[in-house]
């Protein structure tokens, strides 16, 4: 190969400092205008500093001296690995294959940035080829090349290979032990996850945070909440589990207590803390807890894009503050789909269909694409309107104007719409010829229906269904003991709470809450220990004669 002609002075010193991305650049733009090759130091910090992999293979290709250069190889693989595309992946392994043969050896990162690639093309082959490679080499012994292997095969869910791979690394660092501990909780092992876990010297918040995800992904939110209290060092992702872990488990409160346990313990919170107590805060349905947050994001704790203002909205609306839902919906720019679907929902819920179905209008004629969620809200708000024409017209014009899919979410809807106007036997019908298998859901709306306008007939195979699909639920069987109820069918009643008491036998006890003037009160069914117990429980008589 003919020598390269020297560069100038000037292009000298840009090659001895081109270690930024911006100066390898500059470097690269006057080297082409020149028509002479990019130095080996400035190519690999060019490919290693870009999004690119053509871009990167395209600098690869311009170096002379690239099939000595291992740094230039194992840079441009590590492009490829950037991207969790299969079709890079496959690139990756084919240079990979093209370094073996004609390229020098390749070291411990280059067998590290090839198999994260091999991850995302989703090859067991490939990545059994790469561990035999290992094997004949001396790289097999490096902790980060067994720790990537390990990954890999974790990831491909071979828990068997990358246990093995685990056992044969002489010396295990922690993140040996944190892709373990990763590899178990991924395929659901969480007594193995837990032995590897407590067989570790080093743990770090890697390690205790991916045991209490694995705990919480299988519902085990008491086993998380153990190994908090237990964690020696904890950090925000560790604090958002466990407000998850409390979420997941319907303790909206303590979902609440443990973000301001976090507060008091210097801790930030991030667009992901925020979004699960914003959660917790719309099932609550505190408006003095709401404005908290909302006092918090205006303070500018995260980002107010538009994913955090529609959780906002959402939450103030449960909240039972639609008006000042509206208002921050007002302010939201711009406006997605999303934001359109929690203005409709939240609108529906409370009552003002028309409302809703103007806001749908305005998503339209704003260029949106509605999807199935939005179409929830919109025959909901139908339902609560009273407008069953309209709510036909929309659930038609899901399959021959938008292709939108119906679900059994949305024959349920409909349900709904015919039963609160009335129409209890064209309800039924209904169910009858669905094309979907009807749900919890769709028996639920017609059952109520049926409590509404005392349709005993109906409402008897509407509960019988309903029983046999969530025979565990109690609020069934009160719900069909209230539709006998409302006929004064009281052998029956009793007939039902006797059937409730033999099919549920381990009951947790129920209990609300009421917020009075920033002041949250706790009820348990069947207590008594309120201090105003006697004047509330008069009230409530009072407003049963009245609705009797």
């Amino acid at each position: 190969m003919p020598r390269a002609p020297p560069l100038p002075a000037l292009l000298t010193g840009l090659a001895h400092r081109a270690t930024s991305p911006p100066a390898a650049t500059q470097l690269h733009a006057q080297l082409l205008l020149r028509g002479l090759p990019l130095p080996a130091r400035a190519a690999v910090t060019l490919i290693a500093s870009s999004s690119s992999p053509r871009y990167a293979r395209a600098v690869f290709h311009s170096v002379p001296a690239a099939s000595a250069n291992v740094y230039l190889w194992t840079a441009t693989i590590s492009s490829y690995a950037k991207h969790a595309s299969p079709a890079l992946a496959a690139e990756a392994f084919a240079l990979f294959r093209l370094m073996l043969r004609s390229g020098p050896p390749p070291n411990a990162f280059t067998l590290t940035s090839l198999l994260k690639s091999l991850s995302t093309l989703r090859a067991v082959h490939e990545v059994r080829q790469a561990h035999a490679f290992l094997l004949k080499s001396a790289l097999g012994s490096s902790v980060h090349v067994g720790a990537a292997l390990l990954d890999s095969y974790g990831s491909l869910g071979q828990v068997h290979d990358a246990r093995t791979v685990f056992d044969e690394i002489p010396t295990r660092n922690v993140v040996v032990g944190n892709s373990m501990v990763s590899c178990y909780v991924r395929g659901g092992q969480l007594e193995a996850a837990r032995e590897v876990f407590d067989g570790m010297a080093e743990r770090d918040a890697i390690s205790w945070n991916t045991l209490m995800s694995g705990y919480l992904r299988h519902g085990d939110a008491n086993a998380a909440r153990a190994l908090f209290d237990e964690m020696p060092r904890r950090n925000v992702n560790s604090w958002n589990m466990m407000i998850a872990a409390c979420s997941g488990a319907g303790l909206w409160a303590d979902s609440v207590g443990a973000f301001n346990q976090m507060r008091r313990m210097g801790f930030q919170p991030d667009a992901a803390t925020m979004a699960v107590l914003m959660s917790a805060c719309a099932q609550l349905g505190f408006m003095s807890v709401a404005k908290q947050v909302h006092g918090l994001l205006r303070k500018g704790c995260v980002e107010m894009n538009c994913h955090v203002r529609n959780s906002l909205v959402d939450m103030v609306a449960k909240c039972g503050c639609i008006s000042e839902a509206c208002s921050l919906f007002a302010e939201t720019r711009p406006k997605d789909v999303v934001s359109y679907n929690v203005m409709v929902c939240a609108l529906a819920q409370h009552g003002r269909g028309k409302d809703a179905l103007k806001h749908f209008n305005e998503m339209i004629e704003e260029g949106l694409q509605p999807d199935a969620v939005t179409f929830l809200g919109v025959l909901s708000a139908c339902a609560h309107a009273g407008l069953v024409g309209n709510g036909e017209h929309y659930f038609e014009s899901m399959g021959t104007t938008y292709a939108i899919q119906k679900s059994a979410d949305h024959y349920a809807c409909m349900v709904d719409l015919y039963g609160r106007a009335g129409l209890i036997e064209e309800a039924h019908r209904f169910v009858k010829i669905m094309p979907v298998k009807p749900h919890a859901g769709v028996w639920g709306a017609l059952l109520n229906a049926c409590r509404k306008h005392c349709n005993i007939h109906v409402g008897h195979i509407a509960a019988r269904e309903l029983i046999r699909i969530e025979p565990l639920n109690p609020g069934n069987y009160i719900l069909h003991a209230n539709t006998l109820a409302r006929s004064q069918r009281w052998d029956a009643v009793e007939d039902v709470r006797r059937l409730m008491r033999g099919n549920i036998n381990d009951k947790n006890t129920g209990f609300s809450w009421v917020e009075v003037d920033t002041v949250v009160h706790e009820f348990l069914a069947g207590d008594s220990s309120h201090p105003s117990f006697d004047q509330i429980y008069n009230i409530l008589e009072h407003l049963y004669l009245q609705l009797a």
